[in-house]
């Protein structure tokens, strides 16, 4: 006589972020919920309920907790495994990347999928290139110019993998901003493609929707089987996370397409140094990248009147033609990267540079008083050297600049930064801002760089390949050289000269791209090498651990150490092996030592 089956027992990871091992729940009697790997539950934790995800079946103890309730669908079992892989790749833990898969709500129930209807065939130069890079089940990068509309390359990805969409599959669509991800899903909406916004629509993907399209987040988007991804602007920096765990899309997607063995395929116009480093590389024709770059203006201020301040004549007069060829809506975009006012000051008398008296920071001039944006002291207008009254401005920022475009130019003006929540551009015919107006604005005339040496100049790995990009995305919002109404951009520059300026001008980048890898050959940076940057009370002591695995630890300031290796995997299982001191530390992989 058989023994009857005992109760079934679970095992569940929890949303605790100290906690990265599972625990054993047994299912209760009359449970409803599904137990599938994935499904979220609720489960007692230490005297508290917490979430949780099934990630498989228990072990045989005597007597395990039980669940308490079932919090409906979540992440399939596969990508249950690949956040376990990001949890090792970011030194993390996996219910980081779970909850970055879960929905916001209880799912309970998911909708049906919609038929998919294959676009026509592909027949422009842009749809028989993405027909051509999606016939592969690799990963392949496709270098197009930054102004030129990805739209076609999409729809010839769509119809070569068409037949595995109306099988069940999905193809993902991954782009660097939200307003980006409307406007596709709208796009192909119009073109009758069936396509879902990952931002609201979680349970459609996990029903396996044949287009999902999302932000950096739609790299764990739960569709359950994959015919492909594509991520556009795959060089953009909003796909890879700033704070701990430093994650990328673009690595994630890769990995994923590696798993489901689909092509995955990366949109860029500027290669960063881990693009380059792919062996599988297409681009458009030499037309069509050059003709994707924006009509370049120079403004050489090397013997330019000092009278003439920061606004040079070349930028007024194309400001005002600009002006007149667009007599509505905002036609010029000023951008400066730095906001606020008056941020270094000298005294007119005795040329004294004007900083706090507590903490010799330099001041600000903000409503006719001097204010420290270190400490917040306030003082009256007068230099603590010889008493005088009057000051110049050695170095504006953006709110400043606002309002003298504003008199010189003598239009309405607006201020735009990333912390500006709601900008009014309905009177305004020009926008003063920092590197956010790229992003923010839509379309304008003319895009002038005040001072594009403080980007290309930066004192950080990079710099080059960050200002070619900026002029890449500036070039979007004025239009590609070859369309006869296009605007232009113009650069402020001392360094006219410079190979980004004329790379940015004639549209061939390659150049740029490479000598940015040889310099990161010769010192030694990602992703050359893999690096890993650790701050906090406990880098020391980690920093410690690591050297004792052989790693190469280098001291960056007070508690910040950056820990290079020679493989990333490498650099991974050395972390994943020391552990974590008892004392707090962030850990930000594939960050640069700077």
């Amino acid at each position: 006589m058989g023994g009857e089956a005992g109760p079934r027992v679970v095992s569940v990871l929890t949303e605790v972020a100290a906690l990265d091992r599972a625990f054993d729940y047994e299912v209760p009697a009359g449970f409803t919920g599904p137990l599938e790997v994935g499904s979220r539950v609720r489960v007692p934790l230490h005297g508290r309920s917490v979430r949780g995800w099934i990630v498989g079946e228990g072990g045989l103890h005597q007597e395990p907790k039980e669940l308490a309730r079932s919090l409906g669908v979540g992440p399939p079992a596969d990508l249950v495994e690949l956040c376990t892989w990001a949890a090792w790749r970011w030194a993390s833990t996996p219910a980081r990347f779970l909850a970055t898969a879960s929905p916001d709500t209880i799912v309970v129930q998911l909708p049906s999928p919609p038929a998919f209807r294959p676009p026509a065939d592909a027949v422009s130069p842009l749809g028989l290139l993405g027909a051509e890079v999606a016939a592969c089940s690799e990963t392949r990068v496709v270098e197009i110019g930054p102004a030129t509309d990805p739209f076609e390359l999409v729809l010839g990805i769509l119809g070569t993998v068409g037949s595995k969409i109306i099988a069940g599959q999905s193809v993902l669509v991954i782009v660097p901003g939200l307003a980006y991800a409307r406007r596709l899903v709208g796009r192909l909406g119009r073109r009758g493609i069936s396509a879902v916004d990952l931002a609201d629509g979680w349970d459609a993907a996990r029903a396996g929707w044949p287009v999902i399209v999302g932000t950096r987040t739609a790299a764990f988007a739960p569709a359950p089987r994959l015919a492909g991804i594509v991520v556009l602007d795959a060089d953009d920096d909003r796909l890879q996370s700033e704070g701990a765990p430093t994650w990328s899309a673009v690595e994630v997607a890769i990995e994923r397409g590696r798993r489901a063995k689909a092509p995955v395929v990366l949109v860029s116009s500027c290669l960063t140094p881990r693009l380059a480093g792919i062996a599988n590389r297409t681009a458009a024709g030499p037309h069509e990248l050059a003709g994707g770059w924006p009509r370049i203006h120079v403004a050489d201020r090397r013997g330019a009147d000092p009278r003439t301040g920061r606004y040079s004549d070349e930028m007024v007069t194309a400001a005002h033609r600009a002006l007149a060829e667009q007599p509505e809506g905002v036609a010029v975009a000023c951008i400066l990267n730095r906001t606020g006012r008056a941020r270094l000051l000298a005294c007119r008398s005795c040329a004294a540079l004007v900083r706090c008296e507590r903490c010799d920071a330099s001041v600000s001039l903000v409503d006719e008083h001097l204010v420290c944006p270190r400490c917040d002291a306030v003082r009256p207008v007068i230099c603590a050297e010889c008493g005088a009254t009057a000051m110049k401005v050695l170095r504006a920022g953006t709110a400043q600049v606002a309002e003298e475009v504003a008199r010189l130019l003598g239009v309405p003006v607006a201020e735009m930064t990333a912390a500006s929540t709601e900008v009014d551009l309905s009177a305004a015919r020009c926008v003063v801002g920092t590197e956010a107006v790229v992003h923010r604005l839509r379309k304008t005339r003319l895009v002038v760089f005040l001072d594009v040496d403080a980007h290309l100049l930066a004192p950080r790995a990079g710099a080059e390949l960050a200002t070619l990009r900026l002029i890449g995305l500036a070039g979007r919002l004025v239009g590609g050289r070859r369309s006869e109404t296009a605007g232009s951009v113009l650069l402020q520059t001392r360094a006219a000269s410079h190979p980004v300026i004329e790379a940015a001008r004639s549209g061939h980048i390659d150049g740029v791209v490479a000598e940015d890898l040889e310099v990161r050959s010769l010192l030694g940076l990602p992703p050359v090498r893999a690096c890993a940057v650790l701050k906090g009370a406990g880098a020391d002591e980690l920093g410690r651990m690591l050297s004792q695995l052989d790693l190469e630890v280098r001291p960056l300031g007070e508690d910040r150490l950056a820990v290079l290796a020679p493989t990333t995997s490498r650099l991974c299982d050395a972390l994943a092996a020391a552990g974590r001191p008892k004392e707090r530390v962030t850990v930000a992989v594939d960050q640069e030592p700077v």
